[in-house]
């Protein structure tokens, strides 16, 4: 029996005009009204992953930054979170500073950063000193590394490479792994700590809800949902996949635009 049902947002509950469609929302009740757990995992910060999760009308459990944060709304309660080192943290946005990236930087429910790309984003910018002693004061989960320059995003993963241990790119933009993708207006590689992946998130949370992995089933589209696949075999990959993720995955379903999600829960 399923007792809970884990959904990627970004390509996965969202289709390519960034929306939840009704007929998601229609299917996520029906769910939830079954006693099923409709959970979302997601690369997003904790506040944006909360955003999507009262649009949706999802359970009240949230998997964010791609792993590193896990929290209960209803309870007010930290599950778990998989910070990363506070050293580590002020290399990546020194580098940042030196070398004109734009680094966002996800904590409790807090998204602050050096510059902004969007109008909306404006409330976020914060001055350097102000990052900093954010920095040092509070748990850093994730930073987000980004650049309209794909030149300068491959720099910046040799840098990472050469002279950073402790963390890992968890996600990345897909054209830096194939530049034969059409070009975006920026790229963007998330950083998490070693031990933080949506899969591990996922056996933390089931042991705090008391589900068992068999009762369970996982839907994504990307690289850093590949760990959750790897967890059960109800692993659903999206029809707008890579081929490489399609492959780590027990199922397809169709695209984030043809309701690929709501295929999904409508047959459970």
């Amino acid at each position: 029996m399923i007792k809970a049902i884990f959904i990627d947002i970004d390509g996965t509950l969202l289709n390519s005009k960034r929306e939840i469609t009704t007929n998601t929302k229609v299917a996520i009740e029906k769910c939830i009204k079954k006693g099923i757990k409709v959970i979302l995992a997601s690369g997003r910060s904790r506040a944006i992953t909360l955003e999507y999760q009262q649009l949706a009308g999802a359970s009240p459990y949230i998997i964010s930054s791609n792993g590193a944060d896990v929290y209960d709304i209803e309870k007010d309660i930290e599950i778990c979170s998989t910070p990363v080192d506070k050293e580590t943290v002020n290399k990546i946005f020194n580098f940042s500073q030196q070398n004109s990236y734009k680094i966002n930087i996800n904590y409790n429910f807090e998204l602050v950063m050096n510059k902004m790309f969007y109008p909306d984003e404006k409330d976020n910018v914060k001055t350097e000193e102000e990052i900093y002693n954010i920095i040092n004061k509070e748990k850093i989960v994730q930073c987000v590394v980004a650049n309209k320059d794909i030149e300068k995003m491959i720099k910046f993963k040799q840098y990472l490479k050469e002279s950073l241990f402790g963390v890992k790119i968890e996600n990345e933009s897909k054209r830096l792994k194939d530049m034969n993708l059409k070009p975006s207006n920026h790229y963007y590689c998330d950083i998490t700590s070693l031990g933080a992946a949506k899969g591990s998130a996922i056996k933390k949370l089931c042991k705090y809800l008391d589900i068992e992995k068999s009762e369970i089933i996982v839907i994504g589209d990307g690289e850093n949902d590949v760990s959750m696949f790897e967890l059960t075999d109800n692993s659903v990959a999206m029809g707008n996949a890579t081929a490489e993720v399609k492959k780590k995955a027990n199922y397809i379903t169709s695209s984030n635009d043809e309701d690929g999600v709501v295929k999904v829960l409508e047959e459970v």
